[in-house]
């Protein structure tokens, strides 16, 4: 029996590198499909089942992040890895495409041999990730940089999709608030010391969802952070990550002087019983 060809979608507004690419591919045995803009993309993304998108950053209209953002926001798509192409190499535009959701980076000028070695890569490391944590009832891992830990979110954030009855809306803001504690931890609790890693551990439970994020600083006293919505804390940036967390969660517990926050998200009645009766996810 023949094997199924992996199908890519290539995304971007130059057709020559797109038809260029195509061809490329092709001859190494995958199907493809171009797109020349962002809102080709998300019209043509539903219509077939992506293995991989190929999506430039720098496109007129809807831009790669932007696609990016509504795919990985969608159960239906969340699965897709989404290689980003950028013609900046940067940490500001790296973080960025990590905070909207990719899955790996390539950086333009590169070569087709490159290119399919990204590919390649990225679809063996996401699918292992996947079936890996698809099996445990407990997820946990370490990080010592900004860009790991976006890594680790994202993969996070597939795994909330799939086994929590959580909206779309209401992962979007675990996503952030996730964001904002884990670099809290990095940059306040860790002090940005290349030697300290901070810890997350996610719970699944049959009616909410439990997270604990532990950095090995001195912590602090939850206390000292001011209301950022006082008249006399608008101008200060301090305290307000904590304050969007809270917005967020059911539950926010600091332990051991601060050092160790547990997030806890119930789910709520209605979304457990619309679970039960649609089982397939959307």
């Amino acid at each position: 029996m023949a094997q199924t060809k992996k199908r890519i979608l290539i995304v971007d507004d130059d057709p020559d590198l797109c038809d260029m690419l195509s061809k490329y591919l092709q001859v190494h045995g995958y199907d493809t499909d171009s797109a020349h803009s962002g809102e080709q993309a998300l019209k043509k993304t539903p219509r077939k089942d992506y293995d991989l998108i190929v999506l430039d950053i720098m496109m007129p209209g809807i831009d790669g992040y932007e696609v990016c953002h509504r795919l990985k926001m969608r159960r239906r798509f969340n699965h897709i890895p989404i290689l980003m192409l950028s013609a900046k190499d940067t940490e500001q535009d790296k973080i960025v495409g990590l905070q909207t959701g990719a899955d790996a980076y390539i950086f333009k000028p590169f070569e087709a041999p490159a290119l399919l070695q990204a590919i390649e890569e990225t679809m063996e490391r996401v699918n292992r990730k996947r079936s890996e944590l698809g099996i445990q009832h407990e997820i946990s891992f370490r990080f010592l940089s900004r860009f790991s830990y976006l890594e680790k979110v994202n993969e996070l954030v597939s795994q909330l999709f799939t086994r929590t009855p959580l909206s779309a809306d209401e992962i979007w803001e675990l996503k952030l608030a996730l964001h904002e504690i884990g670099i809290n931890a990095i940059e306040h609790g860790n002090k940005m010391d290349p030697e300290k890693a901070v810890s997350v551990r996610c719970a699944f439970f049959e009616d909410k969802i439990e997270f604990l994020i532990e950095d090995e600083g001195e912590g602090f006293s939850p206390d000292a952070v001011p209301d950022p919505t006082r008249d006399d804390a608008l101008q200060r940036e301090r305290g307000r990550g904590i304050y969007l967390v809270t917005q967020v969660v059911d539950r926010i517990e600091y332990v051991d002087k601060g050092s160790r926050v547990r997030l806890t998200k119930m789910f709520s009645t209605h979304a457990r019983l619309k679970k039960c009766k649609q089982p397939r996810p959307e």
